[in-house]
């Protein structure tokens, strides 16, 4: 990329790895003249960066006018958010919010692909498990049950006994068995020192 076809102050690019950078302006490096790109990344910390133009023309492709605006990024035209035409904080907090959604949508696809779906028993098992839990009467047999029958849980077993021990919906039924765990163990230390004192 030559002189002529630096990025303009205010253009969109897309890095090789897909994060969106908006250049803020092309300045020269003091020590050799060579012409830097002063971008600054559109998600995650918004931090400004500093590219060689040749660095720059290989890693970034400019992002077409539709792409920018289905990314509702921010218009600017000058090197700190401070100036006028600069990035708002509202601005700001919008395109953080989006990163974040899209984040938490990526991780939940990736926590799919990666984890093993609980199996659904026949209609006459279904309760069974749900039932011998709460025939259980200390914790302690209630978490030893638990641990040995973990594989065998349905997804409908772990939500019933989430809300038996009062445990908020925490989204995925791993995350609800394990703070299930957790609400046991607690249980279990509390009736050990309660018969402690009246020992």
């Amino acid at each position: 990329m030559n002189k002529k076809e630096s990025p303009l102050p205010g253009a969109f690019y897309r890095q090789e790895e897909g994060s969106l950078y908006q250049v803020r302006c092309v300045a020269a490096d003091a020590a050799g003249g060579e012409a830097l790109v002063i971008c600054q990344k559109l998600s995650a910390d918004f931090g400004l960066l500093a590219y060689r133009l040749s660095q720059f023309a290989a890693r970034f492709s400019e992002v077409t006018l539709t792409e920018e605006k289905e990314t509702a990024a921010p218009e600017a035209t000058a090197c700190t958010g401070d100036t006028p035409g600069g990035v708002s904080e509202e601005e700001r907090q919008s395109a953080e919010q989006e990163q974040e959604s899209e984040a938490a949508r990526q991780e939940s696809e990736a926590k799919a692909e990666t984890r093993h779906s609980i199996p659904e028993p026949a209609p006459e098992e279904r309760d069974r498990r749900f039932l011998h839990f709460l025939e259980l009467q200390s914790p302690r047999e209630r978490r030893i049950y638990l641990e040995e029958e973990r594989d065998n849980l349905t997804e409908r077993d772990i939500l019933r006994i989430a809300t038996t021990l009062e445990i908020e919906d925490s989204g995925e039924p791993e995350d609800q068995l394990r703070n299930a765990f957790a609400a046991l163990r607690v249980q279990e230390r509390y009736e050990k020192e309660r018969g402690d004192r009246h020992v």
